[in-house]
C-alpha cells in the first residue's frame, strides 16, 4: 500500500487544495493512505471521520516548535505551538493518553534549514522518526543529510510529498504492508519504506512566488 503522510489542504494558510481533490487524485496515483497535516490545525479531523472512502485517512497535523516542524499523527486536538520539540512531543503523547489513542511523532524535513528544519535537536527530542525524503525540499542535500544523520538510529524513516498544490501530491510516498485501520497504519510506520523524489525547482519556485504574491491555486 502506498501512503503520503504529509499533505496540506485549504486548512493550511499556504494551500488551497480541498480534501475532495486529494481523494480524487489518490485514486489516479494509486495512493491508499493519506494524512492531512495542516499547519497548527486539526479541522480536517472531523471531516475525515465522515468521509466514505476506501482510502485510509490518518489524522495529522504539522506543528511549529521552537526548533522546527513536527508531524503528529493521532486523534488528538491541535498541539500547542512554539514549545521546544521535546516539549511538543511530550505534549502530544500526554494528549494521546488523555484521549486514549495512539500518537506518532515525526520530525518534518529535519535538515532543511530553509524551511524550519530542527537539525540535531531531533536526536534527543523523543520523536519516533524523521522524513528522509521530503519532496518539497529545494535541494537534495537536505534529504541526504537526514538519511546520513539518522542512518544508525532506530527511527522510522518516511518519504512524503509535503504537497501544497495538487500536482505535488504523491511525488514522494511510503510503501506500507496491508493495513485496514488508522491504528494499523500507525503501528506499521516503523517498517514503512520511503520512495519518490523531489518536486523539482520549477514546481518549488512556482509555489514560492504564488504564495508570496497571494496567487496560490490548487
Amino acid at each position: 500500500m502506498k501512503a503520503d503522510l504529509h499533505v496540506h489542504t485549504e486548512f493550511s494558510w499556504d494551500s488551497k487544495v480541498p480534501i475532495s481533490l486529494y481523494l480524487k487524485r489518490a485514486k489516479d496515483k494509486g495512493i491508499h493512505i493519506i494524512s492531512f497535516t495542516d499547519h497548527n490545525d486539526t479541522q480536517s479531523h472531523e471531516l475525515i471521520k465522515n468521509i466514505d472512502t476506501d482510502i485510509i485517512l490518518v489524522p495529522g497535523q504539522e506543528i511549529n516548535t521552537l526548533e522546527g516542524h513536527l508531524l503528529v499523527y493521532g486523534w488528538i486536538p491541535t498541539v500547542t505551538r512554539d514549545l521546544s520539540m521535546k516539549e511538543s512531543v511530550a505534549k502530544a503523547r500526554q494528549m494521546g493518553e488523555e484521549f486514549n489513542c495512539k500518537v506518532v511523532c515525526i520530525a518534518a524535513h529535519p535538515y532543511d534549514f530553509l524551511r524550519s528544519g530542527a537539525g540535531d535537536a531531533i536526536l534527543d527530542s523523543g520523536v519516533d522518526g524523521v522524513e528522509i525524503i521530503n519532496a518539497s525540499s529545494l535541494f537534495e542535500y537536505f534529504n541526504w543529510k537526514a538519511k546520513r544523520k539518522t542512518k544508525h538510529i532506530d527511527f522510522a524513516k518516511l518519504g512524503n510529498s509535503d504537497s501544497h498544490r495538487i500536482d505535488e501530491f504523491a511525488m514522494a510516498y511510503n510503501d506500507f504492508p496491508d493495513c485496514t485501520t488508522v491504528d494499523e497504519v500507525l503501528d506499521a510506520i516503523p517498517i514503512a519504506v520511503a520512495r519518490g523524489h523531489r518536486i523539482g525547482i520549477i514546481r518549488k519556485a512556482n509555489r514560492f512566488f504564488r504564495r508570496k504574491l497571494g496567487l496560490m491555486t490548487v
